[in-house]
């Protein structure tokens, strides 16, 4: 009761106040009740019934006087009655105005209390999610090294039955190497890769140029052959059968011409489109690397030199489906920011030309990247 005290002084002195007014508006009704003029008729005594007996003016106009001067003093106290109910009324109203200015008070207050608590609660939600990811990431690490440390001990143990303690050292070693070459390889695996069906793909129309050229010196050293052959044989041919003929090997020579024309043409058009192609993927991979940028969160202990290689399956609509870590420099934090930022970025960005579409790709991640 003190602390509501404490909190509402005004409201509790307007409640004293009134108090106090209504107990002075009874003890004035209570006076005006004992002088009137009902208490004092029957105040007095009665007496037996006498004759009548004169009375003088002067006493009757005193008498009269006393009775106007007792009702105007009754008259006062019903006003000054009326005025303190009214006064009373106010100091409630004004109290009670005050104790709802004080509840709104305490619901902000309290609403405010709330707010806090459920900002608090949410705040300590997130830090034990996190706490939980760590955890896990911790785990995991833990997981592997125990695998790791199992397959180190089956190793050492094998390499014990059948080598020198020596020889098992530098077994493991070139195994260390080994893995740490293969890691390497793998960084260099997407490129290595393009460049390697761009060849394929240049040989191959190489291949089909030198076959068209092929082709066609072939042909036309048969039909120089046949021409040899035809003209030993038909020596005494007539002289149409001679024009015929001439027409004939005008007609396969300019075949072949125009095959050879059509052949370099096609060729052509494949360059200008392998072209087309390379600047096609180059905006593509670069529209994606923009997205995935924009949405990456740095996140605590993150290095500028830092890089990730992941490889992402997608959807014919861009959809991320599933993002896979090949290689990554930093820690399991920032790994997992890679990650969410590739599936933030979702749908990804689709190429120009859906001929050079492709449901896995991937892709480099640069720390330094991000502005």
């Amino acid at each position: 009761m003190f602390r509501w005290i404490t909190r509402m002084p005004f409201a509790v002195l307007l409640a004293i106040v009134l108090h106090l007014l209504l107990a002075l508006a009874i003890l004035l009704s209570i006076e005006w009740h004992a002088f009137s003029p009902a208490m004092e008729a029957s105040k007095v005594p009665s007496e037996p019934t006498i004759q009548a007996q004169s009375v003088s003016q002067a006493a009757i106009e005193q008498q009269v006087k006393r009775l106007k001067n007792q009702d105007a003093e009754r008259a006062q106290a019903v006003k000054s009655q009326e005025r303190a109910a009214e006064q009373a009324k106010a100091a409630a109203e004004q109290a009670a105005a005050a104790r709802r200015a004080e509840q709104a008070r305490l619901q902000q207050l309290e609403a405010m209390r709330e707010m806090k608590q459920k900002a608090a609660a949410a705040q300590e939600q997130q830090l034990k999610a996190l706490q939980e990811a760590q955890k896990q990431a911790q785990q995991t690490v833990e997981n592997q090294k125990k695998a790791l440390e199992k397959i180190q001990q089956e190793a050492a143990q094998a390499a014990a039955e059948k080598q020198a303690a020596a020889a098992a050292a530098a077994k493991e070693k070139a195994a260390a190497d080994a893995a740490k070459k293969a890691a390497a390889q793998a960084a260099a695996e997407a490129e290595q890769a393009r460049q390697q069906a761009a060849a394929e793909k240049a040989a191959k129309e190489q291949a089909q140029k030198e076959a068209a050229a092929k082709a066609a010196k072939e042909k036309a050293q048969k039909e120089a052959a046949a021409k040899a052959a035809k003209q030993k044989a038909e020596k005494e041919a007539e002289a149409k059968a001679a024009k015929e003929k001439a027409q004939a090997e005008k007609a396969a020579a300019a075949k072949a011409q125009q095959a050879r024309e059509a052949a370099l043409q096609q060729q052509l058009q494949n360059e200008l489109r392998q072209s087309q192609s390379k600047g096609v993927l180059d905006a593509y991979g670069a529209a994606i690397k923009a997205k995935v940028t924009a949405q990456w969160f740095k996140p605590p202990g993150w290095q500028p030199q830092w890089k990730c290689n992941v490889r992402i399956s997608q959807a014919q609509d861009g959809t991320v489906l599933n993002v896979k870590i090949l290689q990554c420099d930093g820690d399991q934090l920032f790994q997992r920011s890679v990650q969410q930022a590739i599936e933030r970025a979702s749908p990804l960005p689709l190429p120009s030309d859906m001929s050079l579409f492709s449901p896995s790709i991937n892709f480099t991640f640069k720390a330094d990247t991000q502005p």
